[in-house]
């Protein structure tokens, strides 16, 4: 049967029952929700379920009081479930009294399959599809005030006490949401599928639009948004804040899709609920003139998914608590910034096998990205949006390659960090840093990049097949075993690490630590770990250590009581062995030489120098033999040093 609008004003909005939710008429027929819950819900003012009992409901049902006895159960009818809220309010059912605007709200079960081992029963205030508001599948009396139609949600509250409880769900269609508000309180079910999620986008046919709303959750789990199965999700002018909730007793930490319910811990991180997450292949998710906030964990996520696009424009994003990263880029997914403004504990971006851009969000580019994500953006807000320039301060790091992939950073971008700016373990990082328009970098710690092995401790299988996070890192002993066929002068491989900085004044350290060899991946299989490190400096001034090293955690053996120990290391300057570092110095480039430096290449173009900071002298030699510093090409040992000039 045909369905046709529906439009929905209330003060309060009271469900009606789940079979009667196709209107008789193909025209458009507007209706009160409350006048009509009046008409067909039951007339009972109290019930009691005895202790014990189970009371199978039938029908919406609304009651002024209701009493539910130790272990007694109320239940929905096979393929419905069973919701309940008071005043409006979502609640857990279990034993104790009620009272006031009580609704028991019968709804079609929203059945999401996950995997083959998990299948999901989401239950959803709203849920939208092609044809518009399915009724019933949404739990009305859990939207309070505004208005709500098939084509948009206006000034609604949506509350709910009730785990695993979404807020709103649209499964097709272009549909809008504006000045909602919407306050989830309770863990969430799973967060790769987008189960508890305060709204929730998915199918490659949903356009879902957010304007001017705030979302807060708290709960493990408990994302305020998830765009997902190919969808277009669009939020403008929104606030967004999630904090962590507390892990059911029971609960073994893991990395399994689905099951996992924290954030594993060889991260380098801790909490247990991630703001937003962009799931599915082919998803869009871009954020406008935004603030998005996570306690910890992390604020924009991409999971579970290939070819994603991820875009923040103006928008503010934040950690509020000791840990978290700001953004994450996997399954090739791309990460776009552009006059954002980063406030983090730990991490700008974190890239596994994706890609992360940062710049200013220019009239010129704002025109880009509305044709290309299909945002919808009108003239005046185009005009409204300020250009602004991107910067992300961390406490630690800024961006940390977990797995292959790329960053690009360019217009004022100015990155500003506790600790190593760049951070590579044991992957294939392509780096491109232009400061021809003010792009700057700063360190503390006066490293900017760092090559290293990985120290991720593995997770560890169960007889149930979940992946467990109770792996632990050793660190190794030894010297590194020379690989006779890794050629450490040459970046012929995909593996090494390729970084250009070009335009720009740096001032901080450069080193590649990795041992090389055989050993294990990210994903425990062996392979050849041999990497090097190739640095192109393109009309820039570098001040510092640009070598081969050996690296050393604080401490020997890393478990997840120590996760902020994953990353931070201290280097000792050496020849390489298989950890080769190429360095190129072209159009006009000065390399000041703060101390020891160990390269395995090293080109020098004719405007280019390498000089000694000043009252001191560089020297250099190329596998022993001391050298004049003139333009050319050198292969080998190649060891710089400083010493003190004597008058």
């Amino acid at each position: 049967m045909k369905r046709t609008k529906i439009l929905i004003t209330c003060t309060v909005i009271a469900a009606v029952m789940s079979s009667i939710v196709y209107l008789a008429s193909a025209k458009t027929m507007p209706f009160k929700a409350s006048a009509a819950a009046n008409a067909v819900l039951s007339a009972q003012n109290s019930k009691t379920v005895e202790a014990g009992s189970t009371w199978v409901v039938n029908t919406t049902t609304k009651l002024r009081r209701l009493i539910i006895g130790k272990k007694a159960t109320i239940t929905a009818p096979e393929g419905y479930d069973v919701t309940l809220s008071v005043n409006g309010t979502g609640k857990t059912i279990k034993e104790g009294m009620y009272s006031g605007n009580i609704v028991l709200s019968i709804t079609k079960q929203n059945v999401v399959k996950y995997s083959s081992a998990l299948t999901h029963y989401f239950k959803q205030a709203l849920y939208v599809d092609s044809s518009g508001v399915a009724a019933d599948k949404s739990v009305l009396a859990e939207i309070i005030g505004g208005n709500v139609s098939n084509v948009s949600a206006n000034n609604i509250h949506i509350t709910s006490e009730e785990e695993k409880f979404n807020g709103i769900y649209v499964s097709g269609g272009i549909y809008n949401v504006n000045a909602a508000k919407i306050r989830l309180t309770g863990n969430g079910g799973n967060d790769f599928a987008g189960y508890g999620a305060g709204i929730m986008s998915t199918g490659v046919n949903t356009r879902l639009i957010v304007d001017n709303t705030n979302i807060q959750t708290h709960g493990a789990i408990r994302p305020a948004i998830v765009a997902g199965g190919g969808s277009n999700l669009i939020v403008k002018n929104t606030n967004v804040d999630v904090k962590n909730g507390i892990l059911p007793s029971d609960y073994k930490p893991n990395a399994k899709p689905g099951y996992m319910k924290s954030v594993p811990w060889m991260l380098g991180l801790s909490g247990n609920c991630r703001a937003t997450n962009a799931i599915g292949n082919n998803t869009t998710a871009t954020y406008i003139n935004s603030s998005l906030s996570s306690e910890g964990w992390g604020v924009l996520s991409v999971d579970d998914c290939r070819n994603t696009k991820l875009t923040a424009i103006n928008s503010g994003i934040v950690n509020t608590g000791n840990s978290g990263y700001g953004a994450y880029a996997t399954g090739s997914a791309v990460d776009s910034f552009y006059g954002c403004k980063f406030k983090v504990a730990d991490y700008g971006l974190i890239i596994t096998n994706g890609s992360g851009i940062f710049g200013a969000s220019t009239p010129t580019k704002l025109v880009i990205l509305n044709s290309n994500l299909n945002l919808g953006l009108t003239s005046r807000e185009l005009k409204s949006l300020q250009k602004k320039q991107t910067t992300v301060k961390s406490g630690r790091f800024g961006i940390m390659w977990h797995g292959n992939g790329s960053v690009d950073i360019a217009d004022g971008t100015v990155f500003e960090t506790g600790e190593t700016t760049f951070l590579v373990k044991s992957a294939a990082a392509n780096i491109s840093v232009d400061g021809s328009k003010g792009a700057h970098i700063r360190s503390k710690t006066g490293v900017i990049l760092q090559l290293m092995d990985s120290d991720d401790p593995g997770t560890v299988q169960g007889n149930d097949g979940v992946m467990y996070t109770t792996g632990v890192y050793h660190e190794p002993s030894g010297a590194a075993v020379l690989d006779k066929n890794h050629d450490t002068s040459t970046a012929v491989k995909d593996t090494d690490t390729v970084a250009e900085f070009s335009n720009i004044s740096l001032k901080g350290n450069f080193y590649n630590s990795t041992r090389g060899g055989m050993g294990k991946d990210m994903m425990g299989k062996m392979v050849n770990l041999d990497k090097n490190l190739s640095l192109k400096f393109d009309n820039a001034k570098i001040n510092g250590v640009i070598s081969s090293s050996t690296a050393r955690h604080k401490k020997d053996t890393i478990t997840s009581v120590d996760y902020k120990q994953l990353g931070e290391v201290t280097n000792k300057v050496s020849s390489a062995v298989n950890n080769g570092v190429i360095l190129s110095l072209i159009n006009g480039s000065n390399w000041i030489v703060a101390g020891d430096s160990y390269l395995t290449s090293l080109t020098i173009d004719n405007n280019s120098k390498i000089t000694a900071p000043g009252g001191y002298k560089v020297t250099m030699k190329v596998n022993g033999i001391e050298k004049n510093i003139e333009t050319g090409t050198y292969k080998g040992n190649i060891k710089l040093a400083i010493t003190p000039i004597r008058h």
